[in-house]
């Protein structure tokens, strides 16, 4: 009989002692998806974070100052993404006299550019402040546009456009000399040697 009681004594002990195991793991396993709960958070806070930051670097305040042929010449707060012709905009937009393609409208503006936006048929060195008008088209310009009315077919070889080499160089040319003697805008490249093309080039070039 003791013996019995024994036995069955044994497996009770035996018993709570695998219950107290099971309950163990579940505990460790309940704590560690716990655990991961908090890494994933992490990575969510980092991801946020990177996000808030690269939105505080787009949307950073600039300043850049326009005159010339704009209708409200003055200095203006821009986000440091925005582009010449957004400057042009917040100044009330160009005059009747202005010549729109003395400037790349799609050139970035850096903090404390100086734009000045020539008249038609002005030359740089005419202007009002010859130092100060040269170094916003140089500035605006990024520092050695061609002026696409004065270049030779050589001047435009050796600009070492991308995807322009002689023979298209040529064709500008050929195109400038049965239109007058000039390329007017953007339009007139277009016709020289291809819509695609034609837009591309106004990055490198400049029409006065």
């Amino acid at each position: 009989m003791k013996n019995k009681k024994k036995i069955v004594g044994s497996i009770i002990i035996l018993l709570i002692f695998v219950i107290l195991i099971f309950i163990g793991a579940l505990s460790y396993h309940s704590k560690e998806a716990d655990d991961f709960k908090v890494d994933d958070s992490f990575t969510e806070n980092q991801s946020k974070k990177s996000e808030k930051i690269g939105a505080t670097a787009v949307n950073k305040e600039i300043k850049a100052q326009i005159y010339g042929q704009v209708k409200n010449p003055g200095v203006y707060s821009l986000n440091n993404n925005d582009r010449i012709l957004d400057l042009v905009k917040k100044a009330g937009g160009f005059t009747e006299k202005a010549d729109m393609y003395s400037i790349n409208g799609a050139a970035k503006v850096l903090d404390g550019s100086n734009v000045y936006i020539m008249a038609k048929g002005e030359k740089a060195q005419n202007t009002n402040n010859t130092t100060a008008g040269s170094a916003a088209l140089s500035e605006v310009n990024s520092n050695e546009k061609l002026d696409i009315n004065s270049a030779t077919e050589q001047d435009i070889v050796n600009k070492k456009i991308r995807g322009i080499g002689e023979g298209l160089a040529k064709r500008i040319i050929d195109y400038r000399d049965k239109n007058g003697g000039r390329i007017n805008s953007v339009d007139d490249l277009k016709k020289a040697i291809g819509n695609k093309r034609g837009e591309a080039i106004m990055e490198y070039i400049e029409i006065r």
